[in-house]
C-alpha cells in the first residue's frame, strides 16, 4: 500500500460515512479497509470503497439522497478538504467552501452514485 490512500463510498449504501467525502486509509486488508471517519478507525467492505493514492482536489457532485436536507437541491458537492455539503452551483466550474474557504473545481464529470 502506499504509505497515504484515501478512499470513499462507491455504493449507495446506508452508512455512517458522508456520500462523495474522502477518508484517509489507516489499514488494506484482503476484504475490508479501515479508515479515518471523524478520527476514529472504521472498518468498511473494500469492495464498497473507491480508493486513490492521491488526496481529491475536487468538489464531488452527490445526488441528494431522501433523509439529506431539501436546502441542499437536487444534489449538492462535497468540499474535498473539510468534507463539508453544500448546495452546488448549476455548472459552476469552481467553487468556494462555506465551511473551509478553499475554492476547487467542481467534478460533473464523475458521475457518483449514478450508475
Amino acid at each position: 500500500m502506499p504509505s497515504i490512500m484515501f478512499a470513499r463510498l462507491q455504493a449507495d449504501v446506508d452508512m455512517k460515512l458522508r456520500r462523495g467525502a474522502w477518508y484517509r486509509v489507516l489499514a488494506l486488508r484482503s476484504l475490508e479497509a479501515v479508515i479515518e471517519v471523524n478520527r476514529q478507525p472504521v472498518t468498511v467492505l473494500r469492495a464498497m470503497l473507491e480508493l486513490n493514492p492521491r488526496p481529491p482536489l475536487r468538489w464531488t457532485v452527490v445526488p441528494r439522497p431522501r433523509r439529506a436536507p431539501a436546502e441542499l437541491g437536487p444534489q449538492y458537492g462535497v468540499c474535498p478538504y473539510c468534507r463539508t455539503r453544500a448546495p452546488i452551483k448549476a455548472r459552476a466550474r469552481e467553487q468556494a467552501c462555506p465551511h473551509c474557504k478553499g475554492e476547487f473545481a467542481v467534478a460533473w464529470d464523475e458521475g457518483y452514485l449514478t450508475k
